[in-house]
């Protein structure tokens, strides 16, 4: 449609030069009953056929490309990265990756968008503007391919080093976003460790180093402008010079000459509207390359789009050799290999760092073990369908989080078709439905309605632990993992959910005080990647190792340990 709509106005400017010949050389008493069917048709097209052919290239261009290929490229960016791992996404600031994605629709659309109109513009000027000159004299257009030798050549070398300066400034940018949004998200923590003077000191630095790279990328766009300015003097008087000079010599008609005039300012005109264009698609091209090094990447823990699901007959874990240390030289496990038996309750217990997380964050799959195999029921999850592996198991964390929505939509997370009274009796068996009946949001919205904030920073710790209970509760998962989960609980609050979840969970046990601890049926302790004692709690204590040191050194509190829970029984 852009092609047909510009081929009309191409048409236009060379009837102007034939009307102008047509006025020439009639009798003003004859022009009428010699050219009226030409003078008619001309008219048509200005009134009837020019308005319907731009309405239907802006139909085609702004509702039916530019309304669909942002959501499009959006809608495939979104589900490549919901494939990968929650490791992946530690890597990055949300917010930045976020913005890429929202942002990388309207580029890559406006890329595509302005090109092909651009080039369409371009390409049948060029070509109309040759064969018509060529009618006259192939000599006219000579000119013409002068000029468009010199602006390719000027494209082709600007344009790599303004599409790689806008992709360093696109990359600036989106750092700086993504700082703006950390500083934002956990501002409670930046304002009472940092000073407003460090704040805006730090905003100030990456404000002042996404300027100068928009400077440095400015710098080549002027040059480029104002080349192109030069360039459009240039065909005006090459092109209407060489109508004249035809013109002088006999070689051509006054309507050829003033064709040429008219052509060389539209020439010049859309000149410097492809090089606007070009200095648009010159950001958008860099900020999609920016965008795509971050979009596209590679799946981080790649899935077979045929994995089965995972078929839990019993809930038993094996843990076989698995090593991991995140790339590096330490940290993380090595060659830890552990049996949890269909039913049983198993603590994990450990100073900080001795892999008691990663340990937890490989059985979720969540990273890829660098050696090792972890199987569920004699399956290796590597070769299950992550979706289905998630499904089987619940995680309750210290850091309880919560997404920005309302208190039912957070207990309620993933469980299609369940009734308010289900919400209600899980959040009931976690001791929260009475706190949430008293909540109420800014926006008015009361209960089970109220939004919770980003984060789930509305609620106390306690609070955010217990809808994150009632959510996991309201699962029925078969298998459990608590890390600390009820850590920030009254002790009061945390034996009464402590008795409900025995009878919710058909065995599993909560527990994270010695107290608590010590009723598991065993306890793993772990220390520098490696499990160094396991047993009850009657024989770790007569073992006299570092679970003793532990529960000499609290007695009657708290300490850090991750619990992982599989069900007595069947699966439910």
């Amino acid at each position: 449609m852009t092609i047909l709509a510009t081929s009309v106005e191409v048409w236009l400017i060379s009837y102007a030069g034939c009307l102008i010949d047509m006025l020439v050389d009639s009798a003003p008493s004859a022009i009428w009953r010699d050219h009226a069917g030409s003078l008619m048709f001309a008219a048509f097209m200005l009134i009837i056929l020019r308005p319907f052919i731009q309405f239907l290239r802006h139909a085609v261009n702004d509702i039916g490309f530019d309304c669909n290929d942002a959501s499009l490229f959006r809608f495939c960016a979104h589900a490549h990265l919901t494939q990968q791992s929650v490791g992946w996404f530690q890597d990055d600031l949300a917010g930045r990756t976020a913005s890429r994605l929202v942002l990388m629709g309207n580029y890559a659309a406006a890329v595509i968008f302005q090109s092909l109109n651009a080039v369409a513009f371009g390409a049948v000027y060029m070509i109309g503007i040759v064969v018509f000159m060529s009618e006259v004299d192939v000599r006219l257009a000579l000119p013409l391919l002068a000029w468009a030798v010199i602006y390719a050549g000027l494209m082709v070398w600007i344009v790599p080093r303004a599409v790689n300066a806008m992709e360093v400034f696109m990359a600036a940018k989106s750092t700086l976003l993504g700082k703006v949004v950390d500083v934002f998200s956990n501002f409670d923590t930046d304002s009472l460790f940092a000073n407003r003077a460090q704040i805006e000191a730090n905003h100030t630095a990456a404000l002042e180093t996404t300027r100068q790279r928009l400077f440095e990328a400015r710098q080549i766009s002027v040059g480029l402008r104002t080349t192109t300015i030069w360039l459009e003097g240039l065909i005006i008087v090459g092109f209407v010079g060489a109508g004249i000079w035809f013109w002088s010599h006999g070689m051509a008609t006054i309507g050829v000459v003033g064709t040429t005039i008219a052509l060389s300012l539209r020439i010049a005109s859309l000149a410097e509207w492809v090089m606007d264009v070009v200095g648009r698609i010159f950001e958008q091209v860099g900020s999609v390359r920016e965008a795509l090094r971050t979009l596209c990447q590679p799946l981080a823990i790649p899935q077979d789009p045929n994995a089965p699901d995972l078929v839990l007959n019993h809930g038993a874990i094996e843990v076989a050799n698995v090593r991991h240390h995140y790339g590096k030289d330490g940290g993380g496990l090595d060659q830890v290999s552990l049996s949890i038996a269909a039913g049983e309750r198993v603590g994990l217990v450990g100073p900080s760092g001795a892999g008691k997380s990663t340990l937890v964050n490989l059985i979720l799959r969540f990273h890829a073990p660098e050696g090792g195999t972890i199987s569920i029921d004699g399956q290796d999850l590597a070769d299950v369908n992550l979706d289905s592996l998630r499904h089987h198991i619940g995680m309750v964390s210290q850091q309880a989080a919560l997404l920005n929505r309302s208190v039912r939509d957070n207990i309620g997370l993933g469980q299609a078709g369940i009734s308010q009274a289900e919400i209600e009796h899980a959040a009931k068996q976690a001791h929260a439905h009475d706190f949430i009946l008293g909540l109420q949001d800014s926006e008015g919205r009361r209960g089970y309605d109220a939004h919770v904030g980003e984060r789930g920073v509305k609620l106390s710790g306690g609070q955010r632990q217990r809808v994150a209970l009632a959510r996991v509760i309201l699962k029925n998962v078969p298998i459990m993992i608590l890390d600390e989960a009820i850590s920030a609980l009254d002790i009061s609050v945390e034996a009464e959910i402590q008795a409900a979840l025995r009878g919710v969970m058909q065995g599993n046990t909560v527990a994270h005080r010695l107290s608590t601890i010590a009723e598991l049926d065993r306890i793993i302790v772990m220390d520098q990647g490696r499990i160094i004692e396991q047993g009850s709690h009657g024989e770790l204590l007569d073992l006299g190792g570092l679970y003793a040191t532990f529960w000499a050194r609290q007695p009657g509190g708290v300490i850090g340990t991750d619990e992982l829970q599989t069900p007595k029984g069947e699966a439910s």
